[in-house]
């Protein structure tokens, strides 16, 4: 069976040598995540080229992310390494540097006393412990009276959910980073097919990066990382100005009410369904397994919820980073997947809301599914230039797998983030129809997809290769 929902693993200290990467994506794994909130330059170009070997190694195309580091807002030193909180006592916030004690601490952003109000929550250690502003007192400081005590150590996470911190969503740390990628990411080469962009706000932010990356003539595409709230407001225009989006249920069930985020979670994926943007789910998925061989019953079946959400991908990050047992958690979240997706074939899932984008291509990727349904057919292959055409077959949640054949390796691996989309790089496009259905057969039978005497449903345009020119459907009898 061809899995069609991706699997994205983070990178990192437990899965970052070749032996292991071949084993990840053997075990299912599409995508290969880099948070660059930890490591160097130097460690991220070691990561970025054993994937690369490892892919080599099997010949089989995957897509690796950068995932920028965002206006993470940290505490600061704190005296012994940590402090306890009382409830009700006051602690004051102060904007330079200090090392931190029951009385007062200091954060990594300074500029957040600017723009603290009285009432406004202050979250610490992923909401563990809670503060409220009772006066501000800038630009120096801003005094807090302690709603939900504990122990708070250095380096704890900030959360703001009601301020609005008139910040880029980009960090002098990030352009370096992004610096970074585009000389990693020259065209034709082995770097980075997505950067993932972390507390986006607006469309505003996205458009931000996406003009660094064509300034340093970088092609790889966007994933909005939705993670606060006020992205949420702004959510059609987020999408919108993204080329995929990742619902992060970390920050975003800190910044907003816990019962909420599943709400979030569900709508986010209806909205990048319609609009043909892939969308991941990630976030302690499979978080037991980071220290056990097997994950808990709920977390099992969170998983397939995603996959009911119809997400395009799920993500792994500790499981796969630092954990004990990194494949066989890429191992369970294929089983899991494969076991909806039997389901979801099963039941025939409802097509996703279909748009109306007046437009050929739009109208051939419905047809294709109502094609599809018909039965008897065990592959959609499509031409394409961009990958454009393979997204948007991908919106339209086929039963079948989709066979991607395009002249440029960068859009192979993009397209490795796309639901149902296996690809192959053919660097010579055809000329003729009969060419093209020869090629295709060809290569469904090479990737398992169909046998001899199966039908496929072959998707092209004329003049081939050319982008925005799809136009043709043939039902065709592999040979």
């Amino acid at each position: 069976m061809t899995i069609r929902t991706k699997i994205i693993a983070t990178v990192g200290p437990a899965s970052g040598s070749v032996p292991t990467l071949r084993r990840l994506i053997q075990a299912g794994c599409d995508v290969f995540r880099v948070n660059f909130s930890h490591g160097d330059p130097a460690q991220r170009a070691e990561l970025l080229s054993n994937i690369r070997a490892a892919e080599a190694a099997l010949g089989e195309p995957v897509a690796v992310m950068a995932d920028l580091c965002g206006p993470k807002i940290r505490v600061g030193r704190i005296a012994g390494g940590a402090v306890l909180l009382a409830d009700g006592q006051e602690l004051e916030i102060v904007r330079e540097p200090v090392e931190g004690d029951a009385t007062r601490i200091s954060t990594t952003l300074g500029e957040m006393i600017d723009a603290l109000r009285p009432g406004e929550p202050i979250l610490l250690d992923d909401g563990k412990l809670r503060l409220e502003v009772v006066a501000p007192d800038p630009p120096r400081a801003v005094r807090c009276r302690v709603v939900r005590g504990g122990v708070l150590a250095a380096s704890k996470g900030v959360n703001l959910p009601r301020t609005e911190l008139k910040l880029s969503a980009l960090t002098e740390k990030d352009r370096r980073d992004v610096e970074w990628i585009c000389k990693t990411s020259v065209p034709g080469g082995d770097g980075f097919d997505y950067v993932a962009l972390s507390f986006v706000r607006a469309a505003a932010d996205v458009q931000e990066l996406r003009a660094m990356l064509r300034a340093g003539s970088c092609g790889a595409h966007i994933v909005a990382k939705v993670e606060k709230p006020q992205a949420l407001e702004r959510i059609d225009e987020v999408i919108a100005a993204s080329d995929a989006v990742m619902v992060a249920r970390g920050d975003l069930g800190v910044e907003m009410d816990l019962p909420a985020v599943p709400i979030a979670q569900k709508r986010i994926a209806r909205l990048c369904r319609q609009a043909g943007k892939p969308c991941i789910i990630a976030t302690q998925m499979l978080e037991s397994m980071t220290a056990c061989e097997t994950p808990t019953r709920a977390e099992v079946s969170d998983v397939a919820n995603a996959v009911l959400d119809h997400a395009d991908a799920v993500m792994l990050s500790g499981e796969t980073a630092v954990g004990k047992f990194p494949v066989e958690a890429a191992s369970m979240m294929n089983r899991i997947v494969s076991a909806m997706q039997a389901y979801h074939d099963e039941q025939d899932a409802p097509a996703p809301p279909r748009t109306t984008g007046g437009r050929t291509v739009d109208a051939l990727a419905h047809a294709t599914r109502e094609i599809v349904a018909l039965g008897g057919l065990q592959a959609v292959a499509v031409f394409t230039a961009t990958g454009a055409t393979a997204r948007l077959l991908a919106k339209n949640r086929l039963s079948c797998p989709i066979l991607a054949l395009s002249p440029t390796r960068e859009v192979v691996r993009r397209t490795c983030l796309y639901y149902g989309v296996a690809a192959v790089q053919q660097a010579d496009p055809p000329e003729h129809t009969r060419e093209i259905l020869a090629i295709a057969s060809r290569l469904a039978v090479e990737k398992g997809l169909a046998r001899r005497g199966d039908r496929i449903l072959v998707v092209s345009g004329r003049p081939i290769g050319k982008p925005g020119h799809t136009n043709t459907l043939v039902v065709h009898t592999v040979e």
